[in-house]
């Protein structure tokens, strides 16, 4: 995939967390799941830095925490290959909603 065909996380996210309910082609979800992954990817550890550099237990500190142990957790599930779409839209779907929260601290900073 060119550099150019990816959209901008905001699309991205949308698209996503609407998967399990428009329910995109499994290709798609392939996609789909890729990209997602790329972008948590590169947004955990940013959101990692900044709750390592707060109070540990301060409520910002916790937010933070939760978010990236929780984008973790999404990560461990394998990678969706389209083949049962509704379990492969709920994935992407919660990817989607991991990257919506990353993405939130990030663009705070």
């Amino acid at each position: 995939m060119d550099v150019q065909d990816v959209p901008p996380v905001r699309a991205l996210i949308d698209e996503a967390c609407a998967a399990s309910r428009d329910l995109p082609t499994p290709q798609r979800l392939v996609e789909l799941d890729g990209l997602l992954r790329t972008q948590l990817g590169r947004l955990a550890p940013i959101v990692q830095r900044q709750a390592d550099g707060l109070n540990r237990g301060t409520r910002d500190w916790w937010n933070r925490q939760r978010a990236v142990d929780a984008t973790r957790n999404a990560l461990r599930e394998p990678c969706c290959d389209g083949s049962a779409l509704l379990p492969a839209a709920m994935l992407v779907a919660e990817l989607g909603r991991r990257l919506h929260e990353l993405d939130g601290y990030v663009r705070d900073e």
